[in-house]
């Protein structure tokens, strides 16, 4: 989106500088034409004194150029700065409605990620009788195992060890339920009854999907990991962060954009960073991080 807008911009300058160099260039092919026509005696050499003219009226076009040029690059960096803060707001308003003052360490804020990316977990819960620290535990337990497991499963992906793969896959299928994981659930339900009918072809040309899914799953728990702050036990300092404190802190660091005071912006908007709320705001912080140093450096 950045480089779009930044395009745009670049084409207004580009058709503007275009446009008063034309300007110049017609003034020069008169001021070309009108001294032949002296040195022909075709006008009166007097005539020349009109040229004087034309020097303040070029002074007059480069200077407009120049400010031109500089207003239309404050316009696009204001612009883009407004667009990346209004993005930022419309992200956190959806967490804020549902948790008005929850702690940030709460697993409930962090749980918005993976209901995004089409994991089932209000029924994984409530086979869990809502135990968030249980869940948070089978989570841990396939990210630790996912490689391994994966691994044992093309190893018994032959037509001599399909019974076994079946069972492999079956017991893969049991904890993809528990975790709300619903595509990979299918899948391997899938691989599953093939294996067991002996349909060795059917299971093998579908392996690559079952993979597939597997690593995306990998993927996407391991960054829910990642923003409760397991590995680096970084929960237990940042306890007392509520998500409305870390609101109002993101509404300093727009206040600071809308005034253009990209230092202080940036130096909220990394403070905020390191709570990890989940994957997609710490991703929509890192980009209006990243958009302020593009910008900045006067490249658009």
């Amino acid at each position: 989106m950045i480089h779009n807008y930044s395009k745009i911009f670049s084409e207004i300058k580009r058709l503007i500088n275009k446009h008063i160099f034309i300007c110049l260039g017609f003034m020069t092919s008169i001021s070309v034409i009108i001294c032949l026509l002296c040195l022909f005696d075709v006008l009166p050499v007097y005539a020349l004194y009109s040229l004087i003219l034309f020097v303040p009226a070029a002074v007059i076009l480069l200077s407009a150029v120049h400010f031109i040029d500089h207003r239309i690059e404050q316009l696009a960096r204001t612009w883009l700065i407004s667009m990346m803060a209004s993005h930022a707001k419309q992200v956190f308003e959806t967490y804020s409605h549902d948790f008005p003052d929850t702690h940030i360490s709460d697993s409930r804020i962090k749980m918005c990620y993976l209901s995004k990316n089409g994991i089932d977990v209000d029924g994984a819960l409530k086979r869990l009788n809502s135990d968030v620290d249980a869940y948070n535990k089978l989570v841990l337990s396939f990210i630790g195992e996912c490689g391994k497991c994966e691994d044992e499963i093309y190893d018994l992906l032959s037509p001599q060890t399909l019974f076994q793969y079946a069972h492999k896959v079956h017991a893969l299928r049991v904890r993809s339920n528990e975790l709300g994981l619903i595509k990979l659930t299918d899948t391997t339900f899938f691989h599953e009854i093939e294996a067991y009918a002996g349909n060795y072809d059917v299971v093998r040309a579908n392996w690559r999907k079952l993979s597939s899914e597997l690593d995306e799953v990998y993927e996407c728990l391991s960054k829910y990991a990642d923003s409760l702050g397991i590995k680096d036990n970084s929960a237990a300092v940042k306890d007392d962060m509520t998500l409305k404190k870390w609101g109002e802190q993101l509404q300093d660091a727009f206040k600071a954009l809308e005034a253009y005071d990209t230092d202080k912006a940036k130096q909220l908007l990394n403070e905020l960073m390191q709570y990890h709320i989940n994957a997609d705001m710490t991703k929509t912080l890192q980009e209006i991080i990243s958009g302020i140093d593009y910008i900045t450096t006067g490249s658009c």
